[in-house]
């Protein structure tokens, strides 16, 4: 890892003689379609596709050896990509139409791909420091998922097949772990996770579910299960080494978990 680290900054060095070289591949195919492309600095990479009608892409790139592979394939869809670093990538792919996508990328090694399938998804990635991870994938119509990083190896998954869920993932620190999960309609996730290690897994399969979570500290879990409709789960977990798991399974079912301390369990199930 040194001396990969060591040869990517000897190339930093030597390359700025070749500022120019950052390369651009743009296709359109269709009508009225709309991208601008900016690249400052060095072995930038932007691959764009639009297939379809009034298409918008908007690329910033600064920096070196950042990478965009984005597609709109049908019409009236939007992407806005701002890279600002070193070694980021990202990868967006629409299927439908009008749909939003949003990635900004500033700082070194971060990845993120978003995928929207159907139309009117909104989808939006914010990383802010080294090695962070977001994926995004929307199946449906009216979606809307949000991923914010700062900080160090974060990771954000998110998957929502159905109409208007909401889903917002926002983690400060390292090395934490979300993963949210929607099949249906009108659910809605939002987890926080503020500190180090911590890890919160919510899965949603019906409609008007809502999940909550708040970690603050290191290696705290959190397992929120839902199946059924109009459930809630809400849980704070305040410390170190804490564990929450609930599973609620039928109509209006309703939990409020609190933690504050260390090394805390609390498992909760629920059925009607």
């Amino acid at each position: 890892m040194k001396n990969f680290i060591t040869g990517v900054f000897t190339l930093l060095a030597t390359g700025f003689a070749f500022a120019q070289a950052n390369v651009d591949v743009s296709t359109q195919m269709g009508n009225l379609n709309v991208a601008t492309v900016n690249q400052t600095g060095f072995f930038n990479q932007n691959y764009l596709l639009q297939d379809g009608n009034r298409n918008t892409a908007d690329i910033d790139q600064t920096g070196a050896l950042n990478i965009n592979v984005a597609s709109s394939n049908g019409n009236r869809n939007s992407i806005d990509v701002d890279q600002v670093g070193l070694l980021n990538s990202n990868e967006t792919n629409q299927y439908g139409n009008r749909n939003s996508a949003q990635t900004w990328q500033i700082g070194a090694f971060n990845t993120t791909e978003q995928t929207q399938i159907g139309r009117r998804n909104d989808a939006t990635s914010i990383q802010w420091g080294v090695g962070n991870d977001v994926v995004q994938y929307q199946d449906g119509r009216r979606n809307v998922a949000s991923a914010f990083q700062l900080g160090i190896d974060n990771t954000a998954v998110q998957v929502q097949l159905g109409r208007r869920n909401d889903a917002s993932a926002v983690q400060l620190g390292s090395g934490n772990y979300i993963l949210q999960y929607q099949d249906g309609n009108d659910n809605m996730a939002s987890h926080t996770q503020i500190g180090a290690d911590n890890v919160a897994i919510s899965a949603q399969v019906g409609n008007d579910n809502s999940a909550t979570g708040l970690q603050l500290g290191s290696d705290n879990e959190l397992y929120q299960l839902q199946v059924g409709n109009s459930n809630t789960a809400i849980d704070f977990q305040l410390g170190n080494d804490n564990m929450i798991s609930v599973s609620q399974f039928g109509t209006y079912n309703f939990h409020l978990g609190t933690q504050i301390g260390n090394s805390n369990s609390l498992t909760v199930v629920q059925s009607n």
